[in-house]
């Protein structure tokens, strides 16, 4: 029986091939071999000689952006890649996958079995990205020189907020951290009291002050 790869794939195949120019394919896969025709497969050739799976090999292109792009096409139907399965029927949501294949070397992506989703020559990749991972927030190193700290009682070695606006701005941080209301920016018996229930919570001794280690315990 003649057989031909659905267009709808041969549109994925050649976006892969545009995305991932000088990609393997060594694992690129269309029509069923044996092993395939002794069972029910959408690499066979269906009753209108379409083969309705398509094999992408890997590594050399990015699964996330695929498996992302099939989620959205009208005519996907499922994904497996590295022993899960994501298909239209759950709603493109990761399950484990405990085929013969574990398909770690490539991605199987199938389409529909039907005349209109074999013909849908709508593009895959078009605008296909992964958002990336958001970068995690830098804190500011402790703001004062060694042995200073934030605390009540102002002094060459403890700040209350009362310098300058640098000051009175760390002290805020403090505050809002531990829940200090107001939020004003002066290091009083409040922010004191608050900051030694802090420190006994964490077994550290009770002193009202901020030095380096609580700054950096509070992750300020």
């Amino acid at each position: 029986m003649s057989w031909h790869l659905a267009p709808s794939l041969v549109q994925l195949r050649a976006e892969v091939n545009r995305r991932w120019p000088n990609r393997p394919k060594g694992s690129d896969g269309t029509v069923g071999d044996t092993s395939h025709s002794a069972r029910k497969s959408d690499h066979n050739p269906n009753a209108r000689g379409s083969v309705n799976a398509f094999d992408i090999t890997y590594p050399g292109v990015d699964p996330k952006i695929i498996i992302s792009a099939v989620s959205k096409h009208p005519s996907a139907n499922y994904v497996i890649f590295n022993r899960k399965i994501y298909s239209r029927s759950n709603n493109w949501k990761a399950e484990p996958y405990s085929g013969a294949s574990p398909h770690t070397e490539h991605l199987h992506v199938s389409i529909m079995q039907s005349e209109k989703a074999e013909k849908d020559t709508t593009p895959w990749l078009a605008g296909a990205t992964v958002k990336p991972k958001p970068k995690p927030v830098k804190r500011s190193t402790f703001p004062l020189p060694a042995g200073q700290a934030f605390g009540r009682k102002i002094s060459a070695k403890i700040h209350n907020g009362y310098r300058n606006s640098e000051d009175k701005s760390d002290v805020k941080r403090i505050q809002r951290k531990l829940g200090v209301s107001p939020v004003s920016g002066w290091f009083g018996p409040i922010t004191e009291k608050a900051v030694k229930r802090w420190q006994l919570r964490r077994l550290i001794k009770p002193t009202g002050l901020v030095g380096k280690k609580e700054w950096d315990r509070m992750g300020l």
